[in-house]
């Protein structure tokens, strides 16, 4: 609980592997009615946000979108060390920093967003 705390993420052993990956600490915060619906039109537009577990700027993102529309986010983790890591498809989508995001229409933005410049 403290390392969640002071890191922001915790180990974990996977059951099938035996493996020990890290788990990113949820959002705290409450989420508006606005940040859930914003959550929702990018979830049905096919964008993903992609982040590594140890990225502080991951966890504020995620923070900016608070606990309940977090859910709807689709989110890419590129650790390989990380829970349920796609490394292997953060490569071929060409990821180089976190949190970058591919939006549904084809852009890429990386780097810590207002949620405000994320829905324009």
């Amino acid at each position: 609980a403290i390392m969640e705390e002071e890191m922001g993420y915790f180990p974990v052993t996977e059951e099938g592997t035996g493996e020990t990956v890290m788990v990113p600490a949820k959002a705290k915060r409450s989420s508006t009615d606005q940040d859930i619906a914003l959550a929702k039109y990018l979830q049905s537009t096919g964008a993903k946000m992609y982040g590594a577990f140890w990225c502080p700027h991951c966890s504020r993102q995620k923070e900016l979108f608070g606990k309940e529309a977090w859910k709807y986010i689709t989110y890419v983790e590129c650790s390989p060390k990380g829970y349920k890591s796609q490394f292997a498809s953060c490569a071929a989508d060409g990821v180089d920093g976190y949190p970058s995001w591919k939006f549904g229409n084809g852009k890429s933005q990386g780097g810590e967003m207002e949620l405000l410049n994320i829905a324009t």
